[in-house]
């Protein structure tokens, strides 16, 4: 039955994740202008730095310590709130969490720290007691967990821990809407800084359903060779 739903959560967030990735893709090339989309560079005493490459790297390096927590802690998927905590990182638990979130147009996972009505509203639920700000946290039902949708969060979730570019409140908001956005004319109503941001904010997105299939493969690969190695066959190394 474990292998099964297992088989199953893959499929659906291969399914859901994949359409969602291509509509990114568009909403990319609709931001893209001119003075956008070129590369830039920073250059003092004679020498060139492309900060397209150094970021490059940063997210790479980023990318590889999420794996190797994720290496540790898929097969006990409790301990990543374990992890999660010792972030000063919140983590809720609860029933009907899904029609509490939508109250304030917000989905189970991740969700960025939030002011006014919106931190109103989840303090009075989540901790009965008035106040108007809340620390970033995860939401999520009871339940067992979905451990290929849950690792898209903790992808993002680290990321915004590392203040990575696209994870400011404005810019998250912005993202929400960015159907909107781009299949109308406010598109030309954003600021240069606003595309980049938006750009970061669609670039990451991708990153994470990107990471998610590749996490999702490697484990698949790996579960695949030792039921091989179990039934004494050989493998490729």
């Amino acid at each position: 039955m474990k292998k099964f739903i297992d088989k199953l959560s893959i499929k659906i967030f291969d399914f859901i994740y994949k359409k969602q990735e291509i509509k990114h893709k568009k909403r990319m090339q609709k931001l893209l202008s001119g003075n956008v989309c070129g590369e830039k560079y920073i250059t003092t005493n004679d020498a060139t730095l492309s900060i397209k490459n150094e970021l490059y790297n940063k997210d790479k390096a980023n990318q590889e310590k999420i794996e190797k927590i994720i290496e540790k802690y898929i097969n006990k998927p409790e301990k990543f709130f374990d992890f999660i905590n010792g972030a000063k990182t919140p983590v809720y638990r609860i029933k009907n969490a899904d029609k509490i979130l939508a109250k304030i147009n917000e989905q189970e996972g991740f969700i960025l720290p939030k002011k006014g009505r919106d931190a109103f509203y989840l303090n009075l639920v989540l901790n009965k007691k008035i106040a108007f700000e809340t620390p970033e946290m995860f939401i999520l039902r009871n339940g067992e967990l979905n451990t290929y949708a849950f690792i898209y969060q903790f992808y993002n979730w680290y990321c915004f821990k590392m203040q990575l570019s696209g994870f400011d409140e404005e810019t998250q908001e912005k993202f929400k809407h960015i159907f909107e956005i781009c299949e109308t004319q406010k598109i030309n109503t954003l600021t240069y800084e606003e595309i980049l941001n938006l750009k970061s904010a669609i670039k990451r997105d991708i990153e994470a359903i990107n990471f998610v299939k590749k996490i999702t493969q490697k484990f698949a690969m790996a579960k695949k060779n030792l039921e091989k190695i179990k039934q004494g066959q050989s493998i490729k190394v």
